[in-house]
């Protein structure tokens, strides 16, 4: 009942064409690229999104798998968010995408309490919880600024020192670190260390959009 009033308040109008049918209609996701693959630790170009064998260390992610580019139409209908049913538009452009990602627990980024309190989700949990039995590993123990407008050293910096593991009981041989969209890595990179400190063998990240 819900979903039908939200539907015909906000029906599901193509970002592309304007045509009423889906978020991204069939003739519109025949234009979608496929992401190109890359290093999680160096972001240069990586068959699969394999980290190279010069970028490799202890606490860094062995994979990075991504579903969609972060362009266009995908950044269009993922600006609706605001609006319409976050689990609905997840769920959508998670079903665009033929995933493949071995075993592991799942385990999303986490956000801050107070910020996931306001905004109501976590795009991210619900991505992970779409791909499985998503368990909560991870906490944010201190609010950071934005993200967006600052470099990657920046960016860094200001995650650093953000999370912190509250179960390690279901630590194990691979993980599958979840977060909807990539774009310097510097969060992932930052959870990938705290996994790893607590003795988590390989960490893959996968990511909806970059």
């Amino acid at each position: 009942m819900m979903i039908g009033i939200i539907d015909w308040i906000y029906p599901r109008i193509c970002v592309g064409c304007g045509r009423e049918e889906e978020y991204i209609c069939k003739d519109c996701q025949k234009k979608l690229a496929k992401p190109e693959g890359i290093c999680p630790m160096c972001c240069k170009p990586s068959l699969d999104g394999w980290t190279h064998a010069r970028c490799r260390n202890r606490a860094g992610m062995e994979r990075l798998i991504v579903g969609l580019p972060y362009r266009g139409l995908v950044q269009d209908c993922l600006k609706k968010v605001k609006y319409k049913s976050a689990w609905e538009i997840v769920s959508f452009l998670f079903g665009l995408v033929k995933w493949e990602m071995g075993e592991g627990i799942i385990t999303s980024v986490p956000m801050w309490r107070e910020k996931e309190r306001g905004r109501g989700f976590n795009q991210a949990k619900i991505l992970a919880e779409l791909m499985g039995n998503n368990v909560d590993l991870l906490e944010r123990v201190r609010e950071t600024k934005a993200q967006y407008g600052l470099n990657k050293e920046e960016r860094a910096e200001n995650i650093k020192n953000s999370f912190r593991v509250i179960s390690n009981n279901q630590i194990s041989k691979r993980l599958i670190l979840v977060d909807d969209v990539w774009t310097t890595g510097s969060t992932m990179r930052e959870c990938t260390k705290v996994l790893k400190r607590v003795g988590a063998g390989e960490v893959w990240g996968l990511t909806l959009a970059r």
